[in-house]
């Protein structure tokens, strides 16, 4: 057949057109890809900040069931738990203070008192920096080292505050002291 192009021809001509359009073609999918990927992180960030920040809501709610039911120990772990996630979520500084505080108040009446200084110094430093009141954590931690007989160290608390604390603190001692448990060493 003189003057047809044989199909194994056009067939190649058509293939080379393919690359050519796709080869020209590359750069928009990479192009689409780094527009749109980060507008999906950013929401999948969101949607995580808000399930961890729920999570926290209903472990501090475990937690205040673990504490009107004596279990000190759960109560100081859920509020341990809860803290990691508000943490994760990214949520204010206010509601990590009183987690740290009620953490604190937890591990004192489970008689860890290492744990509960740490939370109650980490309350007043939250507190500090979203400029709230400390007086309720600076009062728990007083009577922490009262009850252990660390007479020493509730009044270096005491110097920490200065004159102006101190009449703050009898004015917060009405409302919170720290919850009573059994007593220390006696097994449960």
């Amino acid at each position: 057949m003189p003057g047809k192009i044989p199909n194994s021809c056009v067939s190649r001509k058509r293939a080379r057109m393919r690359i050519r359009y796709s080869s020209a073609m590359s750069t928009l999918p990479p192009l689409r890809s780094c527009l749109v990927l980060p507008l999906i992180l950013i929401a999948l960030g969101a949607c995580s900040t808000q399930a961890e920040l729920r999570t926290a809501a209903q472990q501090e709610q475990f937690a205040r069931e673990a504490a009107s039911q004596g279990d000190w120990t759960q109560a100081m772990r859920s509020y341990e738990a809860a803290l990691g996630n508000v943490e994760l979520g990214r949520g204010d500084l206010a509601w990590q203070e009183r987690l740290h505080h009620q953490a604190g108040r937890a591990a004192s009446a489970a008689c860890r008192y290492d744990a509960a200084e740490f939370h109650f110094r980490e309350a007043i430093a939250l507190a500090k920096r979203s400029k709230q009141s400390s007086a309720l954590s600076y009062r728990a931690l007083i009577d922490q080292y009262e009850r252990q007989g660390k007479r020493a160290e509730a009044e270096a608390v005491r110097d920490e505050l200065g004159w102006n604390g101190r009449g703050l603190m009898a004015f917060v001692a009405e409302f919170e002291s720290l919850p009573v448990g059994k007593p220390c060493g006696v097994p449960r």
